[in-house]
C-alpha cells in the first residue's frame, strides 16, 4: 500500500521564477514532480531528473523555512514514492542508500509534528521496505540483525497508529449517535468521518490578489483523509506485514519476544479485523472514484491500475491468513507440531479464502500467497527425511496454484517481472521434485515422473527468462537463462547417464552465471550438492 498523501494544490494563478513563500516552494515542487509523473512511463531517466529538481526545491524551501512540516512532508513523500517505482529508482543510485535517505527526510518530518498519523504511518512503510532491501542484500545474519531493528520499530508505529485511529473513530462515532440522537441527522454515506481541514494560506487574500492580476501561486489546502473502517484495516494490513517477517528473524530461544509480537498481530487479527470488517459490511455504499474525482499531488498516474486491485476488507484478510502462517512455522521451528500439522494449518488458512475468491484480481493475490505458504512448508520440513511426503504434497499444491496465474485473464494483471518471479517459482519447484524423485525413500510415481518435471523445469525457467528480458531486468533474466543451462544438463543427464553428457556450445560461457546460481540451489535445498557438482563439471568441459 502506497504511503498516505495528505496534500493537493489548486491550479495556480502564475508560476513564481523565484519562489519565496513557502507556499511558492510547495508550488514550483510540484512543478516538478508534476513534470516528472508525466515522463515517468516514456523516459524513467528524464522522470527521475525532474523528481530530483523537486526534492532540490523542498530542500531550499526548507533551509529558509526549517519549521514547515508541509514541505519536510512533501519531500519525504516523494522521495519514497520515487524509491520505490521500479522504473524510476534505478536512476536514483542504490536502493539501500535511497531508503535511508528516505528515512531521514521522515524522521525529520516526524519531529516537527509527533501527533501526525499520517508520518507516523509512512515511516513505518519506509522502515519495511528498508526491512526487506536488507534482507535481500546483506549477508544473512547481518541481514537479519538490521532488519530486525527496523521492523521492531515499524511494528511499534503502526500499532500507535492504530489505536489512536480506533480510538478517534469510536469517539467520532459516539458524537454522531449523540448527534442523532438530539437532531435526527443521519451519519455521512461515505462509511467514514471528515476530519479538519486547514488552508495554507489565507483563502480570501489568495482571492483577492488573483482577482487583480498577482502573481502570488495558487492555494495550497491540507487535507486529511477521511478516517473510516477501511482506511484502519490498512494500518492493520501494514501492521501484520511487518509483524509477519518480524516473527522469522527471533531465534528459538527468544520467546519472549516472539510470544509478544505474537500476541500484537493476533490482537489484530481477532479483535481489530473482525470488528471493522463488520462495519464494513453494513455500510452504506460509499461512493465510487467517478463521484469523488478530485485533484491529487502524487507521481502515481490516478488512472493507472493496480497489480492487484483489492479491497482494504481483501488485503486485512489476506494479511491475517499470512500472519497466521508465520505463526504456524514459528510453532514448527520451535518444535510444537509437526510438519503435517503445519501443512494443514496453512491449508485450513487458506482454503475459504481461495473458495470464496470472486474476481480474477483476489485469485491472482490469494493463489500467490497460498503458494508461497506451501513452498515455505516444503523449505521448512526439507530438513527430514521423514516429512519428504509433506514436502513432495506442499510443492504439488503450489504447482497448481501458480498454474492458472501465468493464463488469462490472470496474467494480464500481472507485470513482466512479477510473471518472471511466478515462472522462476514453478521452476525451482519441478526442479525440487526431481531432486526428491532420486531419494531412497521416494514413492514409484515420483521417479516415473522425473523426465517431465526436469523438463517442465527448463521451460519455466526459460519463460522466466523471456518475461526478464520484457521487464527490462538483466539480472533477473540474467539468473533465469543460467538456471535453464542447469535443468537442460541434468536433463541430458537423465537420459544419457552420468559420465555421457557432452557440452553445448555456450553453456562454457555461462560457467560463472551458472556456478553462481548452483551455489543458490543448492544453499536452497533446490538440488543436493552431488548434483551441484556434477552440472558444474560437465557445464566447464
Amino acid at each position: 500500500m502506497p504511503p498516505k498523501n495528505r496534500d493537493f494544490k489548486a491550479k495556480a494563478k502564475s508560476k513564481p521564477s523565484n519562489p519565496q513563500s513557502e507556499v511558492e516552494y510547495l508550488d514550483a515542487a510540484d512543478e516538478f514532480e508534476q513534470a516528472g509523473g508525466k515522463w515517468r512511463a516514456g523516459d524513467a531517466a528524464k522522470s527521475a531528473r525532474f523528481f530530483q529538481r523537486a526534492i532540490q526545491v523542498y530542500d531550499e524551501g526548507l533551509a529558509k523555512f526549517p519549521q514547515s512540516f508541509d514541505l519536510a512532508y512533501n519531500k519525504a513523500h516523494l522521495e519514497y514514492q520515487a524509491c520505490e517505482d521500479e522504473r524510476v529508482a534505478p536512476h536514483l543510485g542504490s536502493k539501500v542508500a535511497l531508503l535511508q535517505e528516505t528515512l531521514a527526510s521522515h524522521r525529520a518530518a516526524f519531529v516537527l509534528n509527533r501527533d501526525n498519523l499520517d508520518i507516523q504511518f509512512n515511516t513505518g512503510q519506509v522502515l519495511s521496505s528498508l526491512a526487506e532491501v536488507l534482507l535481500e542484500n546483506e549477508a544473512e545474519m547481518e541481514g537479519k540483525v538490521s532488519a530486525r531493528v527496523v521492523l521492531e520499530e515499524a511494528a511499534d508505529l503502526f500499532a500507535n497508529v492504530l489505536a489512536v485511529q480506533q480510538r478517534e473513530y469510536e469517539q467520532m462515532a459516539l458524537q454522531w449517535k449523540n448527534m442523532q440522537n438530539e437532531q435526527g441527522d443521519s451519519p455521512p454515506n461515505d462509511g467514514g468521518v471528515r476530519l479538519k481541514v486547514d488552508t495554507g494560506t489565507d483563502a480570501e487574500k489568495n482571492a483577492d490578489a488573483a482577482s487583480e492580476g498577482s502573481s502570488v501561486a495558487g492555494e495550497w489546502a491540507t487535507v486529511e483523509e477521511a478516517l473510516s473502517p477501511e482506511v484502519i484495516l490498512e494500518t492493520c494490513t501494514a501492521q501484520l506485514g511487518a509483524l509477519t517477517t518480524l516473527l522469522g528473524l527471533y531465534d528459538t530461544a527468544e520467546l519472549s519476544n516472539l510470544e509478544k509480537r505474537v500476541q500484537e498481530g493476533l490482537s489484530t487479527v481477532n479483535s481489530s479485523i473482525s470488528t471493522l470488517i463488520s462495519l464494513v459490511d453494513n455500510a452504506p455504499r460509499p461512493p465510487t472514484e467517478d463521484e469523488v474525482a478530485g485533484p491529487t499531488l502524487s507521481i502515481s498516474s490516478p488512472s493507472a491500475k493496480k497489480e492487484h486491485a483489492l479491497t482494504p476488507k481483501d488485503d486485512a484478510l489476506l494479511a491475517a491468513a499470512i500472519f497466521q502462517v508465520a505463526i504456524a512455522e514459528a510453532s514448527y521451528r520451535n518444535g510444537n507440531i509437526t510438519a503435517p500439522q503445519y501443512a494443514s494449518a496453512v491449508s485450513a488458512l487458506f482454503t475459504s479464502l481461495v473458495q470464496t475468491s470472486q474476481s480474477p484480481e483476489q485469485q491472482v493475490a490469494q493463489q500467490s500467497a497460498y503458494a508461497d505458504a506451501l513452498v515455505g512448508v516444503a523449505e521448512a520440513s526439507s530438513a527430514a527425511a521423514s516429512d519428504m511426503e509433506t514436502q513432495w504434497n506442499a510443492l504439488s499444491e503450489a504447482q497448481k496454484l501458480l498454474t492458472p496465474l501465468v493464463k488469462p485473464p490472470h496474467n494480464a494483471l500481472l507485470s513482466p517481472s512479477r510473471l518472471a518471479d511466478i515462472f522462476d517459482t514453478r521452476a525451482d519447484i519441478d526442479l525440487t521434485r526431481f531432486g526428491l524423485s532420486f531419494r531412497d525413500e521416494a514413492k514409484p510415481a515420483w521417479r516415473s515422473s522425473r523426465n517431465v518435471l526436469v523438463s517442465n523445469a527448463g521451460v519455466f525457467y526459460r519463460g522466466a527468462k523471456s518475461y526478464g528480458d520484457k521487464a527490462g531486468d538483466v539480472e533477473q533474466a540474467k539468473t533465469a537463462g543460467a538456471k535453464a543451462v542447469v535443468a537442460e544438463v541434468l536433463k541430458q543427464v537423465l537420459e544419457q547417464g552420468d559420465g555421457a553428457v557432452a557440452a553445448k556450445p555456450g553453456w562454457k560461457e555461462q560457467r560463472a552465471e551458472v556456478r553462481q546460481v548452483l551455489e543458490q540451489m543448492v544453499d536452497e535445498r533446490v538440488l543436493g550438492q552431488r548434483e551441484g557438482e556434477e552440472v558444474l563439471r560437465i557445464v566447464s568441459q
